[in-house]
């Protein structure tokens, strides 16, 4: 930028700069140099502008993290850009001139938004952008509430049915007698999602917190508090903020990135519950253990994620440890030294159009150890003879003997997984006419050897139990602030044990249909019907209707989730 002779007597001549025309004093120089500086000074950040930046970076929250990733290097640049621009006083003039080159070619001048976050990041989620110890609070914490109203028709028990579908894995028929019972992995502990009865409920309340430690680290915690008063850490971990190449490692306690649903919490469901698949193969918790995560952003034209996990395998279904006794009465041997539990995934999401958002996912997960127990029982029919006291025609007396027997059984577990999610954004205002599609297909294979039996002819023999599940759901915004989902979900497409015996079961499904109101970004009402038919034992099902009236509050700061 120049200073011109605005009192020029020839105002047709060409503008001299004024320094040139005119030998000024030390006093007219510095009050020129001050004249130079007025346009940075002029236009300070506003809040509108702020809010628009900020606006930006939610919307792009709603996407996935790439571009938020992006956006926020933007917010960095621009910070960096004004704090040097603001103290570095002796180049004053240098930046009026690029001050001026930029305002005849932007609509308005660079702005200098506050070294806060630029919104409320998920737990966990923070970007490389400013520091959140500058907001009011270090840690952010955000409570959520959920509670519920619950009805099925066979009394209270729906919630426990569900989680129970029959897979062979947890506790095959055996053929022995007359008769025989199932039993299912040992191990099962800490609170569960979603144990419900008839009437009202409160599942759960949800602490949440998470702060950046320090230009390397950021840490989250969440503990859940159930209703009858247990707690339990369902997360707390930290994640590396600045190590290069894409590159990010996460420790601690953490839900797993296999798949897609898995890493979510249940105020993060699209439904009140969890999906057959799910809950049936990996247990209430989904894969959550203790270990590290390494995952790599690499710099490719679209979002693509690439991750290992190696992780302890304490789990309730997948990799399940008997304990001590049983163990020794079962001859299955220590427990391993973790990590017995490995994942591996990749995600890709390419660019569709600015209104269409698509990912998908590749999921595979491995346990070195995973024990069961298996009970049955055999009846054995018999006679005596007590003379002619006891009143029978035959001058017999029957009864039945039944026997108990338990096989231990000792091998490793695979699981494969597939996701898709698909999402839209119709435009309209709060959520009306977006759309949303998601679907996992899950694959469990679990290669065991019989290590006890009473039958001693099959202790050595191999066991491999194969059990599937598949579920696709719908979300619509059928009008501002309401959506309409539907679920279709199912249990055991394939579920079936091979290897010295075979057999092959039947599978479980269910269909769910919901309507949520999301009166404002912290509370949302839900009403949903699911109608249920699920296999108990071989021959045996169990068809139910069953209603939930669901409520979510949240208090505190808290983001978008992501994509």
């Amino acid at each position: 930028m120049k200073c011109y002779n605005v009192s020029s007597r020839n105002p047709s001549a060409e503008e001299v700069p004024v320094a040139r025309r005119f030998k000024l004093h030390a006093p007219a120089r510095i009050a020129c140099a001050v004249a130079l500086l007025t346009p940075m000074a002029a236009f300070p950040a506003t809040d509108t502008e702020i809010a628009e930046l900020r606006a930006m970076v939610d919307q792009m929250k709603s996407q996935y993290e790439r571009r938020i990733q992006d956006l926020e290097s933007r917010l960095a640049k621009a910070e960096r850009d004004a704090t040097r621009a603001a103290t570095r006083s002796e180049a004053a003039a240098v930046r009026a001139e690029q001050a001026a080159a930029v305002a005849s070619t932007e609509s308005r001048p660079m702005t200098a938004p506050l070294v806060t976050p630029p919104a409320s990041p998920e737990p966990g989620k923070t970007g490389l952008g400013a520091l959140t110890s500058g907001t009011a609070f270090n840690p952010q914490i955000s409570v959520f509430l959920d509670g519920n109203y619950y009805h099925d028709g066979i009394d209270g028990e729906g919630a426990t049915v569900v989680g129970e579908a029959f897979q062979p894995s947890r506790g095959a028929p055996h053929d022995h007698g007359h008769g025989h019972d199932h039993g299912h992995d040992e191990g099962h502990g800490g609170h569960v999602h979603g144990l419900t009865e008839n009437g009202f409920n409160f599942r759960e309340a949800e602490i949440a917190f998470s702060a950046t430690v320090d230009p390397y680290f950021d840490a989250s915690l969440f503990i859940a508090i159930d209703g009858d008063g247990t707690v339990e850490l369902e997360e707390g971990y930290f994640q590396t903020r600045s190590l290069p190449a894409g590159l990010r490692v996460k420790g601690g306690k953490f839900l797993s990135d296999f798949g897609y649903i898995n890493r979510q919490h249940p105020h993060e469901w699209d439904f009140v519950d969890q999906n057959l698949p799910y809950l049936n193969l990996l247990g209430p918790h989904g894969l959550q253990d203790t270990g590290l995560q390494l995952t790599w952003l690499p710099k490719l034209p679209f979002y693509t994620l690439l991750g290992v996990e190696g992780l302890q395998g304490n789990q309730e279904i997948f990799g399940a440890t008997l304990g001590d006794d049983d163990r020794a009465a079962l001859e299955l041997g220590d427990t391993k030294d973790g990590p017995r539990l490995w994942t591996a995934f990749a995600k890709v999401a390419p660019e569709i159009g600015i209104n269409h958002a698509l990912q998908l996912g590749l999921s595979y997960a491995n346990n070195n150890q995973h024990q069961a127990v298996h009970e049955h029982t055999h009846v054995h029919h018999g006679h005596h003879d007590d003379g002619h006291d006891n009143g029978h025609d035959d001058g017999h007396d029957h009864h039945h003997e039944i026997e108990v027997h338990r096989n231990g059984l000792a091998g490793d577990a695979q699981l494969w997984g597939v996701d898709l999610v698909y999402k839209y954004d119709g435009g309209g205002a709060y959520g009306h006419k977006d759309f949303k599609f998601q679907s996992e297909y899950l694959r469990s294979i679990k290669d065991m050897r019989i290590t006890s039996s009473a039958h001693p002819e099959v202790v050595g023999s191999r066991r491999t139990f194969t059990t599937d599940g598949l579920y696709a759901q719908a979300i619509y915004g059928f009008a501002p602030k309401w959506t309409a989902g539907l679920r279709y979900d199912v249990l055991g497409m394939t579920n079936e044990v091979s290897g010295g015996k075979n057999a092959s079961f039947g599978s479980s499904d269910r269909w769910t249909f919901d309507v949520t109101w999301n009166l404002t970004e912290f509370s949302r009402l839900r009403a949903q019907y699911a109608h249920n038919d699920i296999l108990q034992a071989p021959g045996e099902r169990e068809r139910f209707d069953a209603f939930y009236l669901q409520f979510l509050v949240s208090m505190g700061s808290h983001g978008a989730h992501a994509f």
